[in-house]
């Protein structure tokens, strides 16, 4: 089958051409399977998809979708999918939905699979879902982190942390996805525990709601002193100086500041080993 093209669609009046730019028929944009990693039954992506299709419905207007050519026909969507989802809902309510403005997308695949990631015009995939197409990146395309990270604009350490989150069990992923436990403790405890990092985060769980804390953080399973006392530790020893052999010399209420401090940072240092 010969490679389609925009050229062969617009001579064949598939693709309309006006001062606007380019329409094709709704039915002439196709979803390929397993490209969009985002998850469509979420009840965030759901009340999303909710809040553009009224909208749409309303006379909003939307930046074109992003394609490419299909070779069957047509074209497939690279940036967009929530938008054509919610097209069709808008013709499926009887609003007249003829031809939709069209962009091509100038990129190889790499870049297609990327581009999910560093849209600014649709709703940020979840943690989640940017874990699946990091690992993509890193499995079938073979890309090192640091080039998966200039191509989805994320820093190294945050692209290694998705591909420890891709790593984790079906569970471990959904208490992130949920709000239950942060990324950042997801994967220190994937890292440390591996397959046991599920039976570690119930703990977690429990921990944090002990405390009165609805989401797991590293505040919760590794608290630190607080900014604010530490300044003051600095300033309170900075008021009495230090001698040359390294003698500070605190009395009164300044020097039971200190122990108070103290006493506080030794009881973090406990808690943080008892974790």
């Amino acid at each position: 089958m010969a490679a389609n093209s925009f050229k062969q669609m617009i001579k064949a009046g598939e693709i309309k051409r006006t001062d606007s730019g380019m329409f094709i028929c709704l039915n002439d944009i196709h979803v390929k399977d397993g490209f969009n990693k985002r998850d469509d039954a979420d009840e965030r992506t759901l009340k999303a998809d909710e809040d553009l299709f009224q909208f749409l419905m309303n006379g909003g207007t939307v930046p074109p979708l992003e394609v490419v050519a299909r070779d069957e026909g047509g074209v497939w969507v690279v940036e967009g999918h929530r938008r054509r989802r919610c097209y069709e809902r808008c013709r499926e309510a009887g609003k007249p939905v003829e031809r939709i403005h069209i962009v091509p997308f100038v990129g190889n695949d790499i870049q297609r699979l990327a581009r999910i990631m560093t849209s600014n015009n649709q709703l940020p995939l979840s943690s989640v879902e940017q874990a699946a197409v990091v690992q993509e990146l890193a499995t079938t395309f073979n890309l090192t982190t640091s080039e998966i990270s200039k191509l989805v604009h994320k820093s190294i350490p945050t692209v290694e942390n998705l591909l420890t989150l891709s790593t984790a069990s079906h569970s471990v992923q959904q208490k992130v996805k949920s709000g239950a436990v942060s990324v950042d403790v997801a994967v220190d405890r994937v890292k440390e525990h591996g397959e046991n990092a599920e039976q570690v985060l119930k703990k977690d769980e429990e921990r944090a709601a002990a405390v009165g804390k609805k989401k797991v953080t590293r505040s919760v399973i590794a608290p630190e002193i607080s900014v604010k006392k530490a300044r003051r530790l600095v300033e309170l020893i900075s008021l009495v100086g230090v001698s040359n052999d390294g003698v500070i010399k605190l009395e009164g209420q300044a020097l039971a500041e200190v122990f108070e401090i103290i006493d506080e940072q030794n009881l973090i240092a406990r808690q943080r080993l008892a974790n």
